[in-house]
This record gives structure tokens, sequence and C-alpha cells, in this order.
């Protein structure tokens, strides 16, 4: 008899070969034990059947594939072919090589054959003559062989090649990344419980100067925006007292010179030239704020920072608040009004 173990997701590999050599050696059905072609009846004690049909076996040929590999009840099969280790004679399928067995007790089993080429068939063929299994018409059966391991060997190398394997670092991977969505679905379910007790106090008020002391008390972009004015005016209060105007006519008409409208009164422009020897400021037909300077640099960014947020985030709701806090202003930075209120900063302006 020879025993076939194999993979049950192999059967119809370890079927084609069953044929071959049924074929080939003149033998019968009830010669070969495969488990995947219904050898084992239902209702039997099958591992006892197992035992039996590989301990009474001539041959005995693990069919050695990524899916023998992989499963735990082959690998035990291959284990307990030890009971007849003559008859043994593992079959290595490629993109499998020899190295296959480093991790089983037969990674110096001399009797191992790897299927790379109708040759390597040829020396199964010889293996079953040498123990006695069946006849062989060697010539006859070079040609099947030939025509075997392009019809089968081939596309199951190139299976198994293009298989998507699922490693342990893969389920490590795709673990994690499950613990990730589901923190991100908890989170997302307390923003939602949030929202649904925020919906029913609002439905609860009923005087609306109440509803609307809650709808700011959660109005993100104006603690955004009243961050950003701190940081502005703490900025350019630390500058010497002319130097903020400077900075607002450079931000009003996009960097021209300052005093090309006559902005500044002779006491300023004497202050200013003071200010241009400290590097503060440089004259070029009129006055403008040296970037060099690190205090100008810091400023500068500020003042764009706040000048971002509300080209960007300024909202009707923004702007309703606004208009309430800052009743009579124009909300827009080009105008001194919005840096002398908002800012809390002196601004000169000509004759000054």
């Amino acid at each position: 008899m020879i025993f076939i173990s194999h993979s049950t997701r192999d059967g119809d590999l370890a079927i084609k070969l069953m044929d071959l050599l049924q074929t080939q050696f003149n033998l019968q059905r009830e010669n070969f034990f495969l488990t995947s072609d219904e050898e084992l009846k239902y209702g039997e004690d099958w591992i006892e059947s197992i035992r039996v049909g590989m301990d009474e076996a001539n041959l005995v040929l693990p069919l050695i594939t990524p899916n023998f590999l992989g499963s735990q009840f082959c690998l035990c099969e291959l284990g307990a072919t030890w009971v007849n280790q003559k008859a043994l004679v593992p079959i290595i399928l490629p993109p499998l090589n020899h190295s296959a067995l480093q991790e089983t007790p037969f990674r110096s089993w001399m009797q191992s054959l790897t299927l790379n080429s109708e040759q390597d068939l040829a020396r199964l063929a010889q293996t079953m003559v040498d123990k006695n299994v069946g006849k062989v018409n060697f010539p006859r059966f070079n040609t099947r062989a030939k025509a075997f391991y392009n019809e089968v060997l081939e596309p199951f190398k190139v299976e198994m090649e293009s298989r998507e394997v699922i490693s342990e670092a893969l389920v490590t991977q795709l673990r994690k990344e499950l613990k990730q969505f589901k923190e991100a679905y908890d989170e997302a379910e307390k923003e939602s419980e949030q929202l649904r007790k925020e919906n029913e106090a609002l439905r609860d008020m009923k005087d609306k100067e109440e509803v609307k002391a809650y709808e700011y008390s959660n109005m993100e972009d104006w603690e955004m925006f009243t961050e950003l004015v701190r940081k502005v005016s703490s900025t350019l209060r630390k500058l010497p007292k002319v130097l903020p105007s400077v900075l607002f006519q450079s931000f009003r008409y996009d960097n021209r010179k300052s005093d090309e409208r006559g902005l500044y009164s002779p006491s300023a422009n004497d202050e200013l030239k003071i200010l241009e020897n400290r590097g503060f400021v440089v004259w070029d037909d009129g006055w403008q704020p040296n970037e060099i300077h690190p205090q100008i640099h810091t400023a500068k960014i500020a003042i764009q920072e706040l000048k971002k947020f509300l080209d960007t985030n300024l909202t009707e709701e923004l702007e309703v608040r606004f208009n309430e806090e800052y009743e009579g202003l124009i909300f827009d930075m080009a105008y001194s009004d919005f840096w002398e209120k908002i800012l809390g900063l002196i601004i000169y302006h000509s004759g000054e």
C-alpha cells in the first residue's frame, strides 16, 4: 500500500499524483490510502484507520507543501510516520525546498525528495521500484511525468508563490488595528452620548439668554479667537510704543512704506530714528518693520496666525458673537479700531 499524507487543501494535487502512480505502475485504487478521497467512512475511528494504514504501507509519501506545514494535524501525521520509517519518503513540493523540514524531526532525512523537474518524478518511480511497489515502463512513465510536471506541479508552484500568507506578524498587526478601531469607536460613542446630553439640556432651556450662554460656553472657535488675540496683544505690548503703529500700517497697506501717507508726527519720527539704530525698523522712502529683528519676527508671526484664523474660520456664529461683544466695531484687522479696542494697542495717526 502507498500512504499519501497531505493537507485537505492539497487534495486535488494528491489525487492527481495517485492517478499518475496508479496508472503507470498498474496498481488498483485499494493500493492507496488518501484521507481526502473518501477513504475514511463516517462513523469510523478515523485516527485509528490512519495509524493502521500508515503502519501497513509499503511507501509513506507526506506531500510537504505550505498548506501541509500550516496544518497541525498534518504535522501530527508527519510525526506518526516514525512507526514506519523504512517506508517513509517525504515529498517536498516547490516553491519549498529541503529546508522546509528544518523545524521537523526529518531535517536531516536523507530519503526526502524535492520535485523540481520531471527527472525528480523519475527518481520517485525508481524509489517505488526499489521498494517493490508495482512495475513500471520507464519510457512511458517519463512521458507522463513531463506532462504531469507541466500541467500540475508548475501551476501548483505558481499558486503557492502568489497565495496570501497569514503570518504571525500580520495577525499581530491586525489585532493592533482592531484595538485602535475599537478605541476610536468607543471615543465616538462617548462624543455621541455627550451630544445627546447637550441636546437634551438645550431642549430643557426655556430662556433664550440661557440657551445663548450655553451655546457660547461650547464655542471653540471663539475660545481660539480670544486666545490668538491675547497672544498678539501680549507680543505687541512688549515693543516700543510706536512700533505697533508701524506693524499696523505695514499690515493694512500690504507692506508699503509706512509714512508714504504722512502717518507720523515729528516726535514719532524722532522715536523711529532711534528705533532704526536699534534694528527695529528700516528706512527706505518710508518706515518698515525690520523682520530680521527677533521681536519683530515674533510679532509678525502672531499677527499672521490671527489673520489666518479669521480668513479660514470666520463663521456667521463667530461674527454674531463678535458683534455682541464689541458693538459698533468692524470685525476686520485692516482697521485701527480693531487694533486699539480688541488688541488694546495705541495706533498713531497723521499729526499725532
